[in-house]
């Protein structure tokens, strides 16, 4: 308890530097800014400005870089509700709710709720940071391949979430995007397969590229198709700020998604988009209204940007508490730290306190600046929607396709992404799920990688791969999630039926008379 509030109180302090805001505001707005930008992340924000911290005291450094990733996870939600477009892919789920409420006219509903999320899930997270990087640094060993399976295998069941009414379609598509993860190396045995001889496909599909192909750009062909109005949105465009009753209701969604999305999050190889995915099943379970999830709920909202911003907050657990970066944010914060001479580990508290205490002032003062700007920027992008929507459209392409580009400086992702986005465009069109074979997509590679090296790992006994605890526990809430989705979705069909039939009943009685 007493470091907690050492390493509080030293954030804090930090904070009273008059000259650091003039990093942190910046920060947090290029944060957002990139975040709007489809295709274009935290890690190409982060490559642009790395050269500069050189020239920054090493305290001022880590809080600026982490006040752009505390911008951005807000920032990735903005294209994802405004265009239907995911930031990022963790984003996959704000766009099933917040474009569904964006069309029904109801903006400011779903920014304002996006916005709350962000907020609360960043605030709270920062303190299981403080309070968990220390013995949560020793918990990451315990985390091998069985465990994070475990993980991955909880988010492959959230998919039943997103099959939509057509299930056995939903279970083509989800199909199609495991499919994708099998192009590549082997993941035991390192050799290439289903690559048909082309060069560029023997390491595989980069996830990025494909997810927003198929989910984006599939989008934006969609949209092409149509007169270039915003016909979509029905009635008048409400940009007002949500009411409190509409918060209220998303506080337990809140909390859920703050919780997983920092613990989740502090586990190597697992990250913000598994984070998302869980906190969205289990906000779903819980909630009283479990039919608006995927056509515009306001607690799936919630619970997705709490653990979108939570993570961020969790990742910093491995990467200062053990050296071990999580993602490629993580990587170039490394990198940073090194430059400046900083060795993050096992020993940080103990050699360089200075380093949690930048970490923590870079987390609140990101969420501060966020606070103060973020409401602001929000209503300032929703004007995107009076813009005719052709300019809007080829811009929005134009922007994914440099940010795919961006990212490893390869035309052939260029090329991937507009292939699936085309695949996407008609499987959006015949009625199979592009969110379903994107989250599927996101996790494939590693659901089958964690497995196999698991199994290798236990001499190929089941027994030993499924009986360690936590990988026992996560199977069966796993299953226990899967089983009580089946039921639900059969008991909402003969309702429906039900209801149908009754309605049928009312008209024949109502002719008879």
């Amino acid at each position: 308890m007493e470091q907690f509030f050492a390493t509080l109180g030293g954030g804090v302090g930090i904070l009273g530097d008059p000259m650091l805001w003039l990093l942190l505001i910046p920060g947090a707005l290029l944060g957002v800014t990139v975040g709007a930008l489809p295709g274009i992340g935290a890690t190409v924000a982060y490559g642009l400005v790395l050269p500069f911290t050189i020239l920054m005291e090493p305290t001022s450094a880590v809080a600026f870089l982490l006040s752009i990733a505390v911008g951005n996870q807000f920032g990735n939600s903005i294209p994802a509700i405004l265009i239907g477009l995911p930031g990022s892919p963790a984003t996959i789920l704000t766009v099933a709710d917040g474009f569904a409420l964006h069309k029904r006219g109801e903006t400011g509903l779903a920014l304002g709720i996006a916005y709350i999320a962000a907020l609360g899930g960043q605030a709270i997270s920062i303190l299981f940071f403080i309070a968990l990087v220390v013995p949560l640094s020793g918990l990451t060993y315990v985390f091998l391949a069985p465990e994070l399976f475990s993980l991955y295998f909880i988010g492959m069941v959230s998919i039943i979430s997103l099959t939509g009414k057509n299930i056995p379609k939903g279970i083509i598509a989800a199909t199609f995007g495991l499919m994708i993860g099998v192009v590549g190396l082997d993941p035991v045995t390192l050799s290439p397969r289903f690559d048909f001889g082309i060069r560029e496909l023997r390491n595989g599909f980069d996830p990025e590229p494909v997810v927003i192909g198929i989910l984006a750009v599939s989008e934006l062909f969609r949209q092409a198709r149509q007169s270039f109005q915003w016909s979509e949105i029905s009635g008048a465009l409400v940009t007002r700020f949500p009411p409190f009753s509409a918060i209220r209701r998303c506080i337990p969604s809140m909390i859920v998604g703050t919780v997983t999305g920092t613990f989740v999050g502090a586990i190597p190889g697992a990250g913000s988009a598994p984070a998302a995915m869980i906190s969205y099943q289990q906000s779903r379970m819980m909630s009283r209204h479990p039919e608006e999830f995927g056509k515009g709920s306001i607690e799936g909202i919630a619970a997705n940007e709490a653990a979108q911003n939570a993570a961020n907050s969790g990742e910093l657990i491995p990467t200062l508490g053990l050296g071990l970066p999580v993602s490629g944010t993580a990587v170039l914060l490394l990198s940073a730290l090194t430059i400046q001479g900083m060795v993050p580990g096992p020993s940080l508290t103990r050699n360089s306190p200075e380093l949690l205490d930048a970490a923590v002032a870079g987390l609140l003062g990101g969420t501060i600046a966020l606070l103060l700007i973020g409401w602001w920027l929000s209503k300032a992008m929703m004007q995107i929607v009076r813009v005719n929507r052709s300019i809007v459209i080829v811009v929005c392409l134009a922007i994914v396709m440099l940010g795919i580009y961006a990212m490893s400086r390869q035309i052939s992702d260029v090329l991937v992404c507009l292939g699936f986005g085309v695949i996407g465009y008609f499987m959006s069109r015949y009625g199979y799920s592009v969110a379903a074979a994107g989250l599927a997509a996101i996790l494939s590679a590693e659901f089958e990688r964690t497995l196999r090296q698991g199994l290798n790992l236990f001499d190929n006994d089941p027994l030993l791969f499924f009986g360690r605890p936590i990988t026992a526990t996560v199977m069966v809430v796993s299953l226990a999630i899967l089983v009580y989705g089946a039921v639900r979705i059969r008991r909402d069909r003969r309702l429906s039926g039900a209801e149908r039939t009754a309605a049928q009943r009312d008209a024949l009685f109502g002719r008879s008379e």
